[in-house]
């Protein structure tokens, strides 16, 4: 996969986490500059641990030849995960989820990072399907960095100004991105027909 698929797989898989980070905007105060660092710490980190863990597993099965022509079937299974994963922000968009609204002064970390963690077992998927198809893992790291710190500063910075309900446009954008990245791979490398 090369650099442009990578970050429009890591960027449609961010934008869930931007929509969490605008519902925890949306109830605090005021924010704070270290509070902004914190978050985009805590988010980075998790991204990379949960995609990176998914993406050597995935790899490994790959190398070790435990799918039966690993380039042609794992870009397949690639393009099903990412086609999934684009359904799932789409129903997230449509579904009317009641958010308990409360204001706080300052944003906690155990109030959404279990958010978070829900988010990333999606970026694990992600990063399996990538890994099935190979990609460049330091090409990967730089740019879950850098998502993760846009999408955790714009996401609180959205909430905080225009609430809540910009997360719907966010699950859309991220569902397109996937899809398609994912109708790319199936038509690029799958049947070879751009």
């Amino acid at each position: 996969m090369n650099w442009v698929e990578n970050l429009l797989i890591i960027a449609g898989i961010s934008l869930d986490v931007f929509a969490a980070m605008e519902i925890q905007g949306a109830m605090i105060a005021n924010l704070k500059q270290k509070t902004i660092l914190v978050a985009c710490g805590v988010v980075a980190g998790l991204e990379l641990i949960f995609y990176l863990g998914a993406y050597a597993f995935c790899r490994l099965i790959s190398i070790k030849g435990l799918i039966a022509n690993p380039v042609s079937n794992g870009e397949i299974i690639a393009v099903v995960i990412l086609a999934l994963l684009g359904i799932r922000l789409i129903i997230k968009a449509f579904r009317r989820e009641f958010v308990q609204e409360r204001r706080r002064e300052s944003l906690i970390v155990l109030d959404y990072i279990r958010i978070v963690v829900i988010s990333n077992i999606y970026t694990a998927a992600a990063g399996c399907a990538c890994g099935l198809v190979g990609t460049t893992v330091w090409q990967i790291i730089a740019i879950i960095l850098v998502m993760s710190v846009i999408m955790v500063s714009a996401g609180l910075y959205t909430g905080l100004h225009f609430g809540f309900e910009k997360k719907t446009i966010a699950y859309l954008a991220g569902a397109l991105l996937l899809w398609g990245v994912g109708a790319e791979i199936f038509l690029n490398k799958v049947i070879n027909l751009i």
